[in-house]
């Protein structure tokens, strides 16, 4: 709970609300710039009444730090502090959770590559894509979610709520038919909906807290996308380089198993290089759906020329095995190599992890980095 201040609580009026959103979201002039004057919906008695917000305590470098609106999710029920016409406490209250099991388990603060792995796999399939999501509201840090061991409920409440419909943006992926109210974009440049789901640094964020953590409400691993391979080797965790080179099965590059391949906008992990060339990967990407919707999320995906690739193959194989109400909705994304193999500047590339550091890094007693992605797949899985 966000406490209300010593100060006011002879003041604060305490009631239960449904939050329902920032007013005029979507708008020109609701952006992040003004977020400190935003306005905020509540139904309450079953009536819309609009609220001002106490932004929480300021930093060395003036910036608030939002607490009550890194715990809002729109649709949730809160037991609500009020004093005058701003809200200064929020407790979530009701029954929204949901218990999902994950088909593949991970276990907390065990730090082998065979773990980084497996929680890596906890969150596919019934987690969608949105863009900041992991991130906090503010769009600075990592979200409460994902500074939280295990899958949210929240993400897998999102997904249930949606169907092949789902667009993380804009309707056909056309930008004309931008239209806030049914999209899930951060519009206005802060996350209204960092809670619902995962972008591709947010869940890389998630996959490390989940591998090195064992307790909730730490510091986050969550940032920039195109600089996480290389801000892992400088923690000391293993060998970033920027010799990278899209594996064609006959001039002797790979991607092992566990590799961070960093590329401008976007971060994957790879589950291993076949032998024609074609990587199997997992990450939380955008894809269309089987009705042409740009959505997707987290899910095993594959990079190569096409669908008869060894990795396709694989990756179709246990998307729809294991998850079938995912692969109802979105098919096996084929990555181009081009595509995922090329970046530019000093910032990306790939990283590999440095299984003898026994300190503070992740070790390989199963020699998993080794193993060809068939064999990773049947481990992971039990198989």
């Amino acid at each position: 709970m966000i406490f209300p201040r010593e100060s006011d609580a002879e003041k604060v009026t305490t009631t239960n609300a449904v939050y329902l959103g920032i007013k005029n979201y979507g708008q020109e002039e609701v952006n992040k710039d003004n977020k400190d004057s935003f306005q905020y919906i509540f139904e309450i008695d079953g009536k819309e009444s609009t609220f001002r917000m106490d932004n929480g305590t300021v930093n060395e470098d003036g910036a608030y730090d939002y607490p009550i609106q890194n715990i809002l999710k729109e649709g949730y029920s809160y037991l609500v502090g009020i004093s005058g016409n701003t809200i200064i406490s929020a407790e979530e209250t009701g029954d929204e959770k949901v218990s999902y099991v994950p088909k593949v388990q991970g276990t907390p603060g065990k730090r082998t590559l065979l773990n980084f792995l497996k929680t890596a796999m906890m969150p596919v399939g019934t987690t969608l894509y949105i863009y900041g999501g992991g991130w906090d509201w503010q769009d600075a840090g990592s979200a409460i979610q994902t500074r939280t061991i295990g899958v949210s409920p929240d993400w897998v409440k999102f997904f249930d709520e949606h169907d092949e419909d789902f667009t993380y943006k804009s309707k056909d992926g056309n930008e004309d038919n931008s239209d806030p109210s049914t999209s899930y974009y951060p519009y206005g440049g802060y996350n209204e909906y960092y809670y619902a789901g995962l972008d591709c640094s947010g869940y890389l964020g998630w996959i490390l807290y989940n591998t090195f953590e064992t307790e909730n409400g730490r510091d986050g691993y969550v940032g920039g996308s195109t600089g996480i391979a290389k801000r892992l080797s400088k923690m000391g965790f293993g060998e970033w380089t920027q010799n990278v080179k899209a594996p064609d099965g006959k001039n002797g590059y790979e991607m092992k198993p566990g590799d961070v391949m960093s590329i401008n906008g976007h971060v994957w992990i790879s589950l291993g290089t076949c032998d024609d060339g074609s990587v199997v990967i997992v990450h939380s990407t955008p894809a269309n759906s089987r009705t042409g919707q740009p959505g997707g999320g987290v899910e095993i995906s594959a990079i190569g020329t096409t669908k008869n690739c060894k990795a396709y193959i694989l990756a179709d194989h246990y998307m729809s095995e294991y998850y079938p109400k995912w692969y109802e909705r979105y098919p096996v994304k084929l990555a181009e190599p081009e595509v995922y193999f090329t970046f530019e500047g000093e910032n990306a590339g790939r990283f590999t992890w440095n299984t003898e550091n026994t300190t503070d890094g992740i070790t390989d007693p199963e020699r998993v980095s080794e193993k060809s992605p068939e064999n990773v797949l049947k481990m992971l899985f039990a198989e």
